[in-house]
């Protein structure tokens, strides 16, 4: 996957939470495309396209009002999925796979929601709605970075029968 396409892709999933996904909100928490995009970007593209992503996903989100941590909790989990869970092929391998990285992008969440003063048990009832909806998201994502297989060129030798 190109840089080009990579950025285009990161974009459109931003746009399509800032812009929809903010007017959902299920259990109290908006869905997010952004999470499994990333985790896409980096199991398929590799630890350093994953980081890319990631770090761009959280520029976005900091540019309209995040915080720096959210930031570098992308670049971690576009980096670390890449590192990790590079090996899987498939799109009910990713998925299986991307429960354990999304539950320690939220439970990392989770850490700044009580660092910042929240209780454990809202922190805890908003993780958990959290990652729920990030892993229900994950086709969504997976279609942005979707690509047809190419054709194959050129003649089909057929065999003569005997």
């Amino acid at each position: 996957m190109g840089r080009p396409r990579l950025y285009l892709a990161t974009a459109l999933a931003f746009l399509v939470e800032w812009e929809v996904l903010t007017h959902v909100s299920l259990l109290g928490v908006h869905p997010r495309l952004l999470p499994a995009l990333v985790y896409l970007v980096g199991v398929s593209a590799g630890a350093d396209r994953g980081a890319e992503c990631g770090l761009f996903a959280g520029a976005l989100c900091y540019l309209t009002g995040g915080t720096p941590w959210q930031m570098a909790l992308f670049t971690l989990l576009g980096g670390i999925s890449g590192a990790v869970f590079h090996t899987m092929e498939g799109f009910w391998g990713k998925w299986l796979l991307c429960l354990p990285a999304l539950a320690g992008w939220v439970g990392l969440l989770l850490l700044g929601h009580c660092l910042g003063g929240v209780s454990l048990a809202a922190g805890l009832r908003v993780a958990g709605a959290e990652l729920l909806l990030a892993v229900v998201c994950f086709p969504g994502a997976a279609l942005l970075l979707w690509q047809p297989r190419p054709r194959r060129r050129g003649r089909v030798r057929r065999l003569r029968g005997r």
